[in-house]
């Protein structure tokens, strides 16, 4: 399972759907993983002026929960067809998730996410929290 940003920025707010998904997950003994794509998109969000070096520890913490997911040679031949595919269809979403689904898909994963756009893409499995 790749936790996608959404259910990591629940967790660290949180956010009781997001944790009870986490620990559900943990309890089943499931191999939990996110991306190097959510883990920039987490640290994006931490340098923003409202956000604090405390908060930066927390996605810390948090990442080193979780297998962090690279991206390689595969990742980037998925990517590429998976958005030329999608922008043929004028149904584009933005160039990190279509990156975290290539990420994904490439480890024969499922994405847990609230992100709908994601049921777009042929082939991914999307787990909603």
């Amino acid at each position: 399972m790749v936790l996608d940003t959404t259910i990591l920025i629940d967790a660290l707010h949180g956010k009781q759907a997001a944790l009870r998904k986490i620990i559900e997950m943990e309890e089943a003994e499931e191999t939990i993983c996110t991306t190097q794509i959510n883990a920039l998109e987490l640290f994006k969000g931490a340098y923003l002026p409202t956000k604090s070096d405390e908060y930066i520890l927390k996605i810390k913490k948090l990442l080193g929960a979780f297998v962090v997911l690279p991206i390689n040679e595969e990742a980037y031949e998925w990517f590429a067809a998976l958005s030329a595919s999608l922008r043929s269809r004028g149904e584009s979403i933005n160039d990190f998730d279509e990156l975290i689904a290539a990420i994904t898909m490439t480890n024969g994963a499922a994405i847990v996410s609230n992100d709908s756009h994601f049921m777009r893409i042929p082939g991914l499995e999307v787990i909603s929290y």
